[in-house]
């Protein structure tokens, strides 16, 4: 009835609401997280610690919705279908990916709580747990990709336009082929910010953002929307380098050890 200020505000709503009942249950299942006035005094080490830890994960995620629109200024110079296609693609991916960002928002927690206590021999097993975990994950998914995901993007688009749907399945067969390379990224990036390495993973990000830019300016004059396919496979190999350096050099998380 209302259209999109009907949208805005359920999702206003929504978010609200869910605040609350959080609020409520966190209060009445965990005394130990009731702040209370001795909770407000702010340790100037403590304070320090939290905002280089806050602006380095905000940085990180900007760096990579920066990458995202510079693809889909490219993305709208294909035509119709090709944005169709695409956005479909898109929706499935985000499907796909979701337990790579659940785990490693979990991760950062987890590590970080790990990390206090210092008991890192937890952290190295629970890294090593979440990664096969997530890489059976991508097994089940690649398979999907390769045999009814034509179904799914009809059923998302509503269309058997033939190109839409093969154009989309193009791009989940080739992207998922590299997700064992992208939860790595998403888990570890994650687990280096729960330990307090705050550089590795603006690192990683940015060489994300340069090569998805580098990518589309440079190869989509030659490969059309093929270049903006093997984009994000592309980054990921390539942004997974000092993530796979730190995992090797930081004794905290270095699974050999387990």
């Amino acid at each position: 009835v209302m259209g999109v200020k009907g949208a805005a505000y359920a999702t206003v709503i929504s978010q609200i609401l869910a605040f609350v009942l959080c609020m409520i249950y966190m209060w009445m299942r965990y005394p130990e997280l009731r702040i209370n006035a001795g909770n407000l005094k702010a340790e100037a080490g403590l304070v320090k610690e939290m905002v280089s830890t806050g602006f380095s994960m905000g940085f990180m995620l900007s760096l990579i919705n920066i990458g995202s629109v510079a693809l889909q200024t490219c993305i709208n110079e294909f035509g119709k279908d090709i944005i169709v296609a695409h956005t479909a693609a898109r929706k499935i991916t985000d499907v796909f990916m979701m337990p790579f960002s659940v785990f490693g928002a979990a991760m950062a927690t987890y590590c970080g709580q790990n990390l206090g206590a210092g008991k890192y021999d937890r952290i190295r097993k629970g890294l090593k747990i979440v990664i096969g975990i997530t890489w059976v994950w991508c097994l089940l998914v690649v398979i999907v990709s390769y045999t009814i995901v034509p179904v799914f993007i009809k059923m998302v688009t509503g269309t058997y336009n033939d190109k839409i749907v093969d154009t989309a399945t193009l791009y989940l067969k080739v992207n998922t082929i590299l997700y064992f390379v992208c939860t790595i990224i998403c888990i570890m990036r994650n687990a280096l910010q729960g330990i307090g390495d705050t550089k590795t993973p603006v690192i990683s990000s940015s060489i994300e953002l340069i090569t998805k830019v580098a990518v589309a300016v440079m190869l989509t004059p030659y490969m059309g929307y093929m270049a903006i396919i093997i984009a994000e496979p592309v980054s990921w190999g390539l942004m997974v380098i000092p993530i796979l350096i730190q995992m090797w050099r930081n004794p905290i998380i270095n699974t050999r050890k387990v």
